[in-house]
């Protein structure tokens, strides 16, 4: 899947969508209903669900939610530096790798749900939930 014409919070959203097809954990489930919802997008509560999934594409997305947290938090971080007139590039640069990092976590999740282990970009499935994260996120 290429993220290139979604912003970080629709990928994992779609990661995220796309791992409750899989995922039988009930507390992964009610996890990603609750991030769906933007209740709780925590990196906290991220790195609790990924811990507690039983497949490894839930666990991606999951670690694809805790490292976009981490990527707003680092955001928020500079922008309180710079209005201090402070020096923010250390969190400027952690907030691209982590948004990075979250996008490759995003790619895994969907390999992994795969059936032939590569980025599902063709089927109906992904044309749908694609539209759904564009639509909603």
């Amino acid at each position: 899947m290429s993220t290139e014409d979604l912003t970080v919070t629709q990928a994992v959203a779609y990661a995220v969508l796309y791992a409750l097809d899989v995922e039988a954990a009930a507390p992964w489930k009610a996890w990603a209903h609750i991030w769906l919802k933007g209740d709780d997008r925590t990196a906290s509560s991220a790195q609790m669900a990924a811990a507690g999934a039983s497949t490894p594409t839930a666990k991606s997305a999951a670690n694809a939610a805790r490292l976009a947290a981490e990527a707003t938090q680092l955001q928020t971080e500079a922008a309180m530096l710079m209005s201090e007139n402070r020096n923010a590039s250390w969190q400027l640069d952690q907030y691209e790798l982590r948004n990075e990092q979250c996008l490759g976590a995003v790619a895994e999740s969907i390999r992994m749900g795969s059936s032939d282990g590569t980025l599902d970009t063709q089927s109906p499935r992904s044309a749908e939930l694609r539209a759904k994260v564009q639509k909603e996120f």
